[in-house]
C-alpha cells in the first residue's frame, strides 16, 4: 500500500511541474523546472509519469510553439528524449494543444527555427510507428495548400534537398529518416511517384550523398520503399527518371572493363576514376540492392535492367563484398538477372507465392531494419 501511495503523489508531483512551465513564470523557475523534465526523460519509469501527465506535455509543446523562447531548446530536447519510447507516440500525439504533428512539421521547415533539427528528429521517431506515421502523414499538405500556411510534402522534400534551407545553422538530416518512414504509406508511395510532380526526382542526388551518413540513409530507404510499386517501374528505368544508375553507382568499383563491356553500361558508369569507392555502409548496399529486386518483378523491367548492364557491376561487387547477408542478397538478384525468361516462366515475379518460411524472414528482416530511436543528445 505504501508503495501504491508513493506512486500516486509521484504522479501528483509530476503534473504540476506544469504550472512552473506556464508563459508567466520566472525564467529562472522555468528552467529548473525543464532541468527536472529533462532529468525524467532520462528513466523509463520518468517517462512513465511525464506521458502521463497531458498538462506538462501541453506545456512542452507551447514551449516548442514559441521557438525563440530559452526554453524552447530544452523543452524540445524532452520531447525528443520522449518521442523515443515506444509507448509515446499515442500520448505525445493526443496532447492538448495545437496538432503536435503539425507543429512539429512546422518547426521542421521553418528556414529560421534552432529547433529544427530535434524536431525533424521527433518526427522521425514518431513515424516509426503505424500510427504516428499515419498521423504526421495526414498533417501533410499537397502544393496548392501551400498558401495557406500549410506544410506540403514538396516544402518537406525541398527542405531536404536544398543546401542551407535552415538559415541558422541547423542540418536537417533527419528529414531523411521521416521521409523513408512516410513511404511505408501506400498513399505516399502514390505521392511521390507521382508523374505530374517531380518530387521523387529530387531525391536522387542523395544516393550517393557522402556529407551525412542520415540523409543518405533516410533517402535511400524512401527509394526503396517507392520501388516496391510495380506499376511505376518501367517509368523509374525510363529516361524521366533513369533510377537504375543511381542504384548502382554506390555499388561500382574502380574495376576496369573491356570495351564490349563498357558499351553496356550507363554512361554515368563507364570509365570509373581508380579511386571510386564502393558505399561503406553494408545496411545501404542491402537496401540498395532489395531496391534492385523490386524492380525486376516483371519482364519488361527485366528486361530494361538486364540491358543497362547490371549483371556486370554486381559481378564485381559480388568479389569485393564480404557481409553474408549482402552477399545472399546479391546473390539472388544476380540469379534472377542470368536466368532466361523461359526460365523464370513467369511475367510478374510477385504474383508467385512464396512459401511461408521465406515470407516469416522477410518480414523479420524489415521490422529489424526499423530505424532505432533518436537521444536528446545526438544533437
Amino acid at each position: 500500500m505504501w508503495h501504491v501511495h508513493r506512486a500516486r503523489w509521484f504522479d501528483a508531483a509530476v503534473s504540476e511541474l506544469s504550472q512552473f512551465l506556464k508563459a508567466d513564470t520566472r525564467t529562472d523557475v522555468k528552467a529548473a523546472a525543464l532541468q527536472h523534465v529533462l532529468g525524467l526523460t532520462g528513466s523509463e519509469a520518468g517517462r512513465r509519469q511525464l506521458l502521463a501527465a497531458a498538462d506538462v506535455l501541453a506545456q512542452l509543446k507551447r514551449l516548442v510553439a514559441e521557438d525563440r523562447s530559452p526554453a524552447g531548446h530544452d523543452a524540445s530536447l524532452a520531447l525528443l528524449n520522449l518521442s523515443g519510447f515506444a509507448a509515446a507516440g499515442a500520448p505525445l500525439l493526443a496532447a492538448p494543444g495545437p496538432n503536435t504533428a503539425e507543429l512539429l512539421l512546422r518547426r521542421a521547415v521553418q528556414t529560421d527555427s534552432r529547433l529544427a533539427d530535434a524536431c525533424c528528429m521527433v518526427l522521425s521517431n514518431l513515424s516509426r510507428h503505424p500510427a504516428g506515421c499515419a498521423a504526421i502523414w495526414r498533417c501533410l499538405r499537397d502544393g496548392s495548400a501551400e498558401a495557406d500556411g500549410a506544410v506540403t510534402v514538396e516544402r518537406l522534400v525541398l527542405a531536404l534537398c536544398q543546401r542551407g534551407f535552415n538559415t541558422v545553422g541547423c542540418k536537417l538530416d533527419y528529414l531523411g529518416p521521416l521521409l523513408s518512414n512516410l513511404t511505408q504509406l501506400p498513399e505516399a508511395r502514390s505521392y511521390m511517384l507521382d508523374r505530374d510532380r517531380v518530387v521523387f526526382q529530387r531525391l536522387l542526388p542523395f544516393t550517393d550523398y557522402q556529407e551525412s551518413l542520415v540523409r543518405r540513409t533516410g533517402v535511400i530507404g524512401a527509394i526503396k520503399n517507392c520501388c516496391f510499386e510495380t506499376d511505376s517501374h518501367m517509368w523509374l528505368l525510363g529516361p524521366d527518371v533513369d533510377l537504375l544508375p543511381r542504384l548502382l553507382l554506390p555499388l561500382t568499383g574502380p574495376e576496369p572493363y573491356d570495351d564490349e563491356d563498357m558499351e553496356k553500361l550507363p554512361v554515368d558508369l563507364q570509365y570509373m576514376d581508380e579511386t571510386k569507392t564502393r558505399e561503406a555502409d553494408v545496411d545501404i548496399r542491402k537496401m540498395l540492392l532489395e531496391a534492385i529486386t523490386q524492380l525486376c518483378a516483371t519482364r519488361s523491367a527485366r528486361e530494361r535492367v538486364r540491358a543497362q548492364g547490371a549483371y556486370l557491376i554486381l559481378r564485381e561487387y559480388h568479389k569485393w563484398e564480404t557481409d553474408e547477408a549482402a552477399l545472399e542478397l546479391c546473390e539472388e538478384l544476380v540469379n534472377i538477372l542470368i536466368k532466361t525468361e523461359d526460365e523464370i516462366g513467369v511475367d510478374d515475379l510477385k504474383a508467385v507465392q512464396i512459401p511461408n518460411d521465406v515470407a516469416e524472414r522477410l518480414h523479420k528482416e524489415s521490422s529489424a531494419a526499423a530505424e532505432q530511436p533518436l537521444p536528446a543528445d545526438t544533437t
